[in-house]
């Protein structure tokens, strides 16, 4: 986890227990666990809770996990060009840049033919990029084989075009009831 100069400058404001708890806070242990493991010399769970308690109260922790929350939570939401981007990968994604189909003959029927078996398998999946792999929506074995369904490429250009605003405006209807002539609304300034 890297700090910002503001996090850092909020952190090295608290003293060494203090950054130990605020640090277990932000990991998501619990008041009494965060204490612990922060070094407190509290023996029983009710004086660490009340221990853990007025540290936590205390304005310089506060701020300093407040703001260490409020970057998790921004870390934590996709942004509009992470969404616009993902879509656009959906959107092109192709089955042939993932997998490789082939055919190989496995012998011959009683007349002699050729028995030929149809297959496919991924590319190397080190040189598939993770978004493409997130065009999956379905990937399921069953007694025809394995199935592999990607998300609709259309729907994800639909998506899309509205995040874009590509789409032409809707029409809309209004409808006015006036309760008084519209000569009495509209009555010209210069009269």
């Amino acid at each position: 986890m890297e700090l910002t100069e503001h996090q850092k400058a909020l952190f090295d404001d608290l003293t060494k227990l203090q950054q130990k708890f605020a640090l277990g806070i932000v990991k998501g242990l619990s008041q009494i666990d965060a204490y612990k493991q922060a070094g407190g010399k509290a023996k029983k769970d009710e004086t660490a809770s009340a221990c853990a308690s007025e540290i936590l109260t205390n304005p310089k922790v506060k701020a300093f996990i407040d703001e260490m929350n409020k970057e998790a939570i921004s870390d934590a939401v996709m942004s509009r060009q992470e969404a616009l981007e993902r879509l656009s990968l959906m959107a092109r994604a192709s089955l042939h840049e993932m997998v490789e189909f082939s055919e190989a003959e496995c012998g011959t029927d009683d007349n002699g033919n050729p028995i030929i078996q149809a297959g496919w398998r991924f590319k190397n999946s080190a040189l598939q990029s993770a978004g493409a792999l997130s065009a999956i929506s379905e990937l399921t074995a069953g007694k025809r084989g394995i199935s592999i369904k990607l998300h609709d490429p259309k729907a994800a250009i639909k998506q899309l075009a509205d995040l874009q605003g590509w789409e032409p405006p809707k029409e809309s209807k209004l409808t006015i009831t006036a309760t008084k002539p519209l000569s009495e609304l509209f009555e010209d300034d210069d009269a």
